[in-house]
């Protein structure tokens, strides 16, 4: 598996203006994201709404397949708004100041096998490969934030991937940290659109024309930054991408202090 060629102490943005505070000195762009976000959430919103309206016109004339395949469509709607709505809900934490850990002790490679075991059965006919190694039996950190984080990660590997192409999970430890590296063999990110990503509101040239509010990997950076770590990102286009998120082997110390 390829190795990360992004550092992992920079957050890639290409200015030091705060998230979010650039919208606040512009309310032309604020006005804009506001209308992206309405779109995203209107999106599966409008595909339950039909679906289930055309259960009702129809509940006697359909047969048991057709129910339970409209039905799955309803599901899959509705998992899709409620990721939406978590991420733009932290974001807004984010800005305001609010997100911060609730320290716990957990055991960390049951949370990742549980999550990756979750998105397995959003695609069952999807290869999903997971090699979890020195994952620690105990460890500090916020299991919410942190589940979160990892279900983005492996939402963007099923979304900009075909199907058919295996989702790969591996966990090993490396000078004093742990990496657990998602990689698909999707779309990929053109290289010029790499030191960008993490901004908020930023989506590859490639993907504009698939749903998503450009918010995820921000929140991914700012939910391992609290916790002492960092995120690594290798994408090449059209060849697959391997985002890595990065922990202290340890209890973290001073978390988010330098958010």
């Amino acid at each position: 598996m390829p190795e990360s060629k992004t550092p992992p102490e920079k957050h890639p943005r290409p200015n030091k203006t705060p998230p979010g505070n650039e919208a606040r000195r512009d309310p032309s762009r604020h006005l804009d994201r506001m209308s992206l976000l309405a779109h995203q959430l209107m999106t599966p919103l409008s595909t339950i709404s039909t679906l289930a309206q055309g259960l009702m016109r129809r509940a006697n004339r359909l047969s048991t397949e057709d129910v339970q395949e409209r039905s799955e469509k309803i599901w899959r709607a509705s998992l899709r708004l409620q990721e939406l709505i978590e991420t733009i809900m932290s974001y807004t934490r984010i800005n305001s100041g609010a997100l911060t850990p609730s320290l716990n002790l957990f055991n960390l490679e049951n949370l990742v096998r549980r999550v990756c075991q979750e998105h397995r059965n959003q695609e069952l006919s999807r290869p999903f490969q997971t090699d979890l190694q020195d994952l620690p039996d105990v460890f500090v950190g916020d299991p919410v934030l942190l589940e979160q984080a990892l279900a983005i990660i492996l939402s963007n590997a099923m979304k900009y991937s075909p199907v058919d192409c295996p989702i790969i999970v591996r966990s090993r430890k490396r000078d004093g940290n742990i990496m657990i590296e998602v990689t698909d063999q999707g779309m990929g990110v053109p290289e010029g659109d790499l030191p960008y990503l993490m901004q908020p509101f930023f989506r590859g040239r490639n993907v504009k024309h698939m749903p998503g509010t450009g918010l995820g990997l921000s929140l991914v950076w700012h939910i391992l930054k609290l916790h002492g770590g960092s995120v690594r990102l290798d994408s090449k286009e059209g060849a697959g991408t391997t985002v890595a998120l990065i922990l202290p082997d340890g209890s973290p110390v001073d978390l988010g202090a330098d958010i």
